[in-house]
This record gives C-alpha cells, structure tokens and sequence, in this order.
C-alpha cells in the first residue's frame, strides 16, 4: 500500500514526516520509513490555498445595472498562477498512491483547501480514505492522530460548507458591489473616477454595526436624574436605588428622612472564583488586543506560529474546555510550566474540574501549551508574549480560588432603605499568579438594631452615551451575539473592512469608528432595506452554512437560497 499524506504547509509536512519515523525529502516530497502505516508513506503540501474559484465571466460587464442579477451556471476551480509548480507535485505524489490521507488543517479551511486541489487531480478522490484530524504538532501529537485516524467522510462535510461559503460570498459581491456603487454614481454621491463600494455577505453587517453604534454615541442626549444618599460618622456612603426624574421629586423623598438610621440587616458571605476560562480563539484575541493592543489578525497570525512550532495547541477554536487526555498531560509537566515562568507557585487544583475539563467529543479543545517546552526558549517579541499569556492562562486552572468575604449593611431611616457593601479578600488564589490587583472595601463594624447618627444628601447624575465599540468588545460579545462569521473568519473580517476604508481602529485603545464611506454605504443600503446590512438576518444564514457541515443541508440549497435573496433585493431597490 503506497498512502500519501497532504498536509497544508511545507512545515507542517516536515513535521508529520519526521514524527512518523525515518525521512527524506525528495524532489519536494518527504518519504518516510515508519511503523505506523503498513506501507510505503509519502507526505507533500500545499502553500494554503492553491485552488481559487475562476471568474465565469471574464468578458462580461457586471458594471451594468441592465446585466444584474447574474449567476453562472456553474463555478469552475482553477490553479492560481504562482502556485502551479508546487499542484504539479501534489499531482504527481497522487497519482503514485493507492491511499490518501488528508493532513491539512483540522477545520473547514483546511477541508476545502484539500477536497479543491484534489478535484482537480484524475481519480484522486477515489483514493481519498482517512483524516488526520489534529491538535498538536508535537511528535507525541502527530503520532496520536495517526494512531487514530479518522473515515474521510467523517468531515467531508466541512469542505462543503467552506464551498458554499465561498461560493456565496462570490454571489453577494459580484452582483451588490456593482449595484451599490452604480446607485450611488446615479445618486451624485460618488464620482466615476471614485474608490469603489464592496458588499459582502459578513463584512457589510459588521461595518452596519460600528456605523450603528457610532451614530447612537452622536445622537446620545443625557438625561439627569437624582439619588439620595446618607453618610454615617465613619465616612461610610449608603445608597438606594431610587432614581428621582426631578430635583423636586428628589427634595420632597429628602424631607422625609431624620437624623438617625437604624442597622436593619448584616449580611456577611464567604465567597469563592475560580479561576477564568482557558482561552478560545475569540477570547485570546480581546484579551491581546486590551493587554498589548494586539489587532486580531496578528493575534492569529502569531497563535498559528505558535502551533506551526509545536509549543501550543491548535489556535482556530471555540472551545474553552479541554479533555481529561490533555489535562492530565499538563499535569504531568506543570514543573516545566512553572521553570519557564520562573515561578514557585501553589498550584494544588491537579483533579479536573467541569469549568475546564470535560470528556466530550470536540472539533478542537481551548487553545494551551504542549508538552513541548524545549523550543520555548527560542521565542522571541511577541510570539513569547503571546505563548506567556496562554501558558500562564492555563495554569491558572490548577491555582487555588480567590477567596474573600462580602458584607451588605442595610439602615432603615423612616422606611426607606439603604446599603453599603465591602469585601475583604481571604486568599489571593489565582490572582496572585495573575498579576490581579486586589482592592479592599473595609466596611466599619456594625451591629444589627444600632441606630446611626447620619446625614442625607442629594447627588446628581445623568444617564451614559452607549460605550464605543472596540475590537475586543466586538470579538468577545457582539460577533457572537448575532452569530456573525467564525472564529476563524472574524480577524480576517475586521482587517477587510479597515483596508477597505469603511472603519478605522484606534491602535491604542482598539476603539473602532466608521469612516464617512462606511456610514454612506450602510445608510444607502439600509435606506434600501437591502438584507446584507441586518446582522441578525446575516447570523441565520451563517448558522444555515453550519447545517451544512453538520450535514443537514446541502450547499446547493445553500446557493439556490443566495440566488433567491439577491434576486428579491435587487427587484426591492429598483426604484
């Protein structure tokens, strides 16, 4: 049995050759002596995407409103041009073996970039027979996943949804790019010779979103309000929740109060957090971009440095569990861990907990280290940067909870009630590891049915503009809400939008604010009712595109539905 392995990356493939046993590359292609196949073993790559899909209308003017809508009868896949040479060699490695495994990235892009190249190859997707599906690019990593090889048609279906995606995408932008900037030519708001308007599928409702919270910030007009508080003696502030709509209504509340206030209640609790979460890919990106001021795209670009070397996890997930395979090899290696932190901490917590480890099947677990710390000590800037943060993240798991007491006093003063509340920390767990700070709140002490000379006063305030998007908030909370891209799409996204000049990132605070083009290319379309502004709308399409990896529909309804949509939109804006 001859078996050629097809991996993504010519690093990757030199990492699968040597962990299965004796390599040597020839001609481009590793051939490998090893145990854990039964044969001849040869591993080639890819250069990520050599295939792309071939414009069906090359002559054809799409730049007329008379010619829109238009949908090919087919899409062809192409080589691209550059990357002739390394197909060459895929196809030559392939049409040698009897049995191909795919070894490209274990997700949806990696599924695509495979089943694409391999298409286009005569009777190579007969011989399409196992999936290397994998978390780790360690030996120990790589030689498991062979060990547990995977039926091909077990993720097949994910290539399926990247093409449908694509294919979608491809739809959306060659009909409404045209369209919209045709329209606003039409309208006198963009000259002939002006930069073009874009539409996509995803990135149209992101850039709908920023515009939407920035004109929501303009349009902002605070309303005051007031609130009675009392001061006791010591200084202590008691509050109530009561918000008075006048200054009138607030002295009226005011008058009825006396000079002294009677401890209705102490309550006092000991409390326990845990640690936070391990990182998924979402989440590691907020957390650079508010830290270092990361932008998401060179977060991942960095995390998939990380992995490409070995010394982390798999970065394109949305799990922030792992599996009690993993944990129990970090536990294994928690000294190592600490040496390359240069820490002596407490880290007692060596049982899993459900928090962060769980025994069920994932795509990929949370993004941590390997058990590769030999090659840390190599990295260098940010990539050390980033692999610190996800270690110590990880090993925050196994630290001691924070612990600390929480106390409420509530005063009754002629039946109205107010309270203070304190915290005094009992132990600094995890925190400590963290670099957290921890701030007291001493409250003196009380006792219940004391009464307490006290004064009352009024406080002005007024209500709060909506907070400014950032890429942080934007990544950890509203992609997410509306279901709006993938993980591993979203950096990709963001970084589309800023270079298409529809919003700008503020490098320091990560604050995402819309450009004058961004604003008329949302109003023009929402004004228009067109879809592809509407970010709920978008997020069921997104999750109708992961029924189809999920294997309950099929990417031709998927297309068929797109059709659909463009057609009934470009009728609906006609006018």
């Amino acid at each position: 049995m001859k078996y050629l392995v097809l991996a993504e990356k010519p690093d990757q493939a030199k990492k699968y050759a040597q962990a299965l046993g004796q390599a040597k590359n020839e001609k481009g292609a590793w051939k490998v002596k090893t145990d854990l196949l039964d044969g001849q073993v040869s591993v080639v790559s890819a250069i990520g995407h050599l295939v792309e899909i071939k414009n069906p209308y090359q002559n054809y003017e799409n730049w007329d409103l008379a010619n829109l809508p238009v949908f090919p009868e087919a899409f062809e896949y192409e080589v691209k041009a550059d990357k002739k040479k390394q197909f060459n060699l895929i196809k030559r490695e392939v049409n040698k073996a009897d049995c191909i495994i795919i070894g490209t990235d274990a997700d949806r892009e990696g599924e695509s970039i495979a089943y694409l190249i391999l298409r286009l190859i005569p009777n190579a997707l007969k011989k399409v027979k196992y999936r290397l599906w994998i978390n780790s690019l360690t030996d120990a990593g790589i030689i498991k996943a062979f060990k547990n090889l995977r039926p091909a048609q077990e993720t097949r279906q994910y290539a399926e949804e990247a093409e449908a995606r694509a294919k979608s995408d491809w739809l959306v932008g060659f009909n409404f790019s045209p369209w919209t900037s045709l329209k606003l030519q039409e309208m006198g708001y963009l000259g002939e010779k002006d930069k073009k308007f874009s539409v996509g599928r995803v990135q149209t409702p992101i850039v709908s979103l920023i515009v939407e919270n920035d004109l929501a910030i303009d349009s902002f007009i605070p309303v005051p309000f007031w609130k009675i508080e009392l001061i006791d003696d010591s200084g202590t502030v008691f509050k109530n929740k009561v918000k008075f709509d006048t200054l009138e209504d607030a002295q009226k509340a005011l008058n009825t109060l006396g000079g002294q206030s009677v401890v209705q209640t102490i309550q006092s609790e000991n409390k326990a957090v845990s640690a936070p979460n391990l990182y998924h890919l979402t989440s590691l990106q907020s957390e650079m971009s508010k830290k270092y001021h990361f932008d998401s795209a060179y977060t991942l670009e960095v995390a998939q440095k990380l992995y490409q070397k070995g010394v982390t996890s798999y970065p394109r997930t949305d799990h922030k569990l792992i599996t009690p395979n993993e944990f129990d090899y970090l536990v294994k290696h928690l000294d190592d861990y600490k040496q390359v932190l240069g820490i002596d901490a407490d880290l007692p917590n060596t049982q899993p907990r459900k928090k962060y480890v769980q025994d069920k099947q994932m795509e990929h677990y949370a993004i941590i280290p390997t058990e590769n710390t030999a090659d840390v000590v190599s990295l260098e800037g940010d990539e050390k940067t980033l692999y610190l943060e996800i270690l110590k993240r990880t090993l925050l798991m196994f630290a001691p909870d924070y612990r600390y007491q929480a106390t409420e006093v509530i005063l009754d003063n002629n039946g109205q009630t107010f309270s203070a509340k304190g915290n005094v920390m009992t132990s600094e767990g995890w925190t400590r590891l963290a670099d957290k700070e921890n701030k007291d709140s001493v409250l003196p002490v009380y006792q219940e049915g004391a009464r307490l000379v006290t004064q009352s006063q009024i406080q002005e305030d007024e209500t709060k503009p909506p907070a400014r998007l950032t890429e942080s908030s934007l990544l950890d909370k509203v992609l997410p809400k509306y279901n709006l891209g993938t993980p591993a799409t979203r950096a990709g996204i963001i970084k589309t939008i800023i270079d298409r000049d529809y919003i700008t990132r503020d490098k320091k605070t990560g604050q995402l604010f819309p450009t004058d083009r961004g604003k008329m290319l949302v109003l023009f379309l929402d004004n228009l009712e067109v879809m592809y502004t509407n970010p709920e709308t978008t997020g069921k399409w997104e999750t109708a595109l992961q029924l189809i990896g999920q294997g309950q529909k099929s990417k031709e309804w998927f297309i068929e539905q797109t059709k659909k949509a463009i057609t009934a939109q470009l009728e609906k804006g006609v006018g």
